[in-house]
């Protein structure tokens, strides 16, 4: 795509009804980041937000809740099953060592810039726990049990 921009992408997905309809908006996210070296930058955010006037915290928040959209500071993205049943399988121990060994909080980016962290709600694998998801990808039974 050697003639792709910016403002015609965004154009082209209000018309498509972005940012209102949120499927809309992610591609349109998707598409900046494949042209953009694969990540969306604190600066790029901050255009698309003025192409579509809405705020850029409300787009921090879409990428956040979608694991193939990578923000610049945090280019990967871990995410912990925080159901009751991992807990006792041990994801407690797990969340104890990811904080202490990252000092990275939920919801937050390690601080190495590495990746963003955060609890889940249950994923559903509740025999195979602890579960975590790297990138949106399920990672069962950690521990081998």
């Amino acid at each position: 795509m050697d003639n792709w921009n910016i403002n015609e992408a965004a154009e082209y997905y209000k018309e498509q009804d972005a940012p209102q309809n949120q499927f809309a908006l992610v591609e349109l996210l998707k598409e900046v980041q494949e042209n953009n070296g694969g990540v969306l930058t604190d600066d790029v955010v901050q255009e698309i937000a003025a192409l579509l006037n809405i705020k850029p915290s409300f787009l921090n928040a879409v990428i956040k809740r979608y694991p193939s959209l990578k923000p610049a500071a945090a280019p990967h993205r871990l995410e912990i099953c925080g159901g009751k049943n991992c807990a006792g399988n041990g994801s407690a121990a797990l969340l104890k060592f990811i904080k202490q060994t990252y000092n990275v909080d939920n919801g937050g980016i390690s601080v190495s810039g590495g990746f963003s962290f955060a609890v889940c709600n249950c994923l559903k694998h509740c025999g195979k726990g602890p579960n975590i998801k790297w990138d949106g990808e399920l990672i069962k039974r950690l521990c081998g049990k």
